[in-house]
């Protein structure tokens, strides 16, 4: 089965399932997780989903990130988890995707800048290139412990997207 995971300014994701015999979609599953209201800090302007469907990231413009893990019970039914926090104070996400790891934990990479390097760079520097710091970061879900580590981090070409 597929599904379509979509996340809005209402502070919630939904996850759809099309029906072809009503010829529309129907709602699997909704869980609220922040305010409503286009904010800089409530998640849903970007989504990822592990390629096996294990998982799916939600992340805001700045800071706030959740994972939630997707399971199926015994009738293949969906059900999805409460969220795991990875959020990152003072950064400001450009994009966000799954990584494709085979059977290992769920990766998503994120390619972000830390502003406040930035600031203090910019203090120093006035003619420093603020996108200098621009970041590809790895989040890895850990299925045993439920729980979201920040794997890695590496400075990419400033104009990276």
């Amino acid at each position: 089965r597929d599904y379509l995971v979509v996340g809005s300014d209402s502070g919630r994701i939904a996850i759809l399932q099309f029906d072809q015999h009503k010829n529309h979609f129907i709602e699997m599953h909704m869980e609220t997780f922040g305010k409503s209201g286009c904010r800089r800090i409530v998640p849903g302007q970007y989504t990822a989903s592990d390629p096996k469907g294990r998982a799916v990231m939600i992340g805001a413009v700045e800071k706030q990130k959740f994972v939630f893990i997707l399971n199926r019970d015994a009738n293949a039914k969906l059900i999805i988890s409460s969220p795991l926090e990875a959020h990152k104070s003072h950064t400001i996400v450009f994009d966000m995707c799954g990584v494709d790891v085979g059977f290992d934990n769920p990766l998503f990479a994120c390619i972000e800048i830390d502003y406040e390097d930035v600031e203090d760079e910019l203090k120093s520097d006035p003619s420093a290139d603020p996108m200098a710091h621009k970041l590809l970061t790895f989040y890895e879900l850990d299925l045993g412990l439920n729980h979201v580590t920040r794997k890695a981090a590496e400075e990419v070409d400033p104009g990276a997207n």
